[in-house]
């Protein structure tokens, strides 16, 4: 004679047999509706400016998102803007990969070093604490109207927002960690994979993430000031002849900039800090 379970059981057993799909059925629902809340915003905002642009406010001063497509539009097809695409993604890259490694360079040494630390922060805090755009006509001097003089300003702008991530990532390391580390027998590299460098990759990674639209910033303030080709002096060029939609149009292409930036920062991101979500260390949902 077989044994029978206990009514209880049965009743769990069904019950956790039913909640598991459940759950995958809601989890998939809950996607698309994330999705309608994120654009939700946007969608009220372009409608109430296609709205009011006209009765409101004057067209002169903001044209309608669809006079704005149309210009996009117009920009694209006729091959006009592919120049300046082509020039300001170059300084963009080039300054930011150069202002990211001199800012991960400077802080982690720093960070390693309380010596240097207390020689050079006092420096890096002085010209922390200068105007970026006070530098343009400086770097333009220095450089020429070319690229050089945007990649300069680009990088300095994000050199400091990614050495200061860095250098209070390695700082907030646990003294007793390392001393555990070098107990066991690391020596200095492997204590810098090992240690260091994971406990630093939040912050890094916040770094480059906030240095993003500051790059942006760097270069069309560059190109404002001086330049032959680029975003900023076709955004210059459509604000002088009293363009809204062309001003329009250059605004929303570097937001598509800054917005494919920021989303390849975050895949990277969770690519490189996966360990934080496994060990149950990252961000939940209250």
């Amino acid at each position: 004679m077989t044994e029978s379970k206990p009514m209880t059981e049965m009743t769990y057993d069904a019950t956790d047999g039913g909640t598991a799909p459940r759950r995958s059925i809601s989890a998939r629902a809950a996607k698309p509706l994330q999705w309608l809340l994120k654009l939700l915003p946007g969608i009220a905002l372009l409608l109430f400016w296609q709205w009011a642009s006209g009765r409101l406010i004057r067209e002169i001063y903001v044209s309608k998102p669809t006079a704005v497509a149309a210009r996009l539009y117009e920009l694209f097809a006729s091959g006009e803007i592919y120049p300046h695409l082509w020039t300001t993604g170059q300084e963009l890259v080039l300054g930011y990969v150069i202002g990211v490694a001199g800012g991960v360079l400077g802080g982690y040494a720093l960070g390693r070093s309380p010596q240097l630390a207390r020689i050079f922060e006092p420096y890096v805090m002085a010209f922390y604490g200068i105007p970026k755009i006070a530098l343009a006509p400086l770097f333009i001097i220095w450089f020429g109207i070319g690229m050089g003089s945007k990649i300069a300003l680009a990088s300095i702008m994000v050199f400091f927002l990614v050495f200061y991530n860095v250098f209070a990532g390695v700082r907030s390391v646990d003294r007793e960690l390392v001393n555990l580390t070098l107990v066991m027998g690391a020596n200095q590299r492997q204590l810098t994979y090992h240690v260091f460098l994971p406990a630093a990759a939040p912050f890094v990674m916040l770094g480059m993430r906030l240095a993003i639209p500051y790059s942006v910033i760097g270069v069309i303030v560059g190109e404002f000031t001086s330049s032959a080709q680029g975003l900023g002096l076709f955004i210059h060029e459509a604000s002088s002849t009293y363009d809204p939609a062309g001003v329009f149009a250059g605004i929303v292409i570097l937001l598509a900039f800054v917005g494919t930036a920021n989303l390849l920062a975050g895949r990277l991101e969770r690519r490189l800090l996966r360990w934080r979500s496994l060990s149950g260390s990252g961000p939940i949902d209250i």
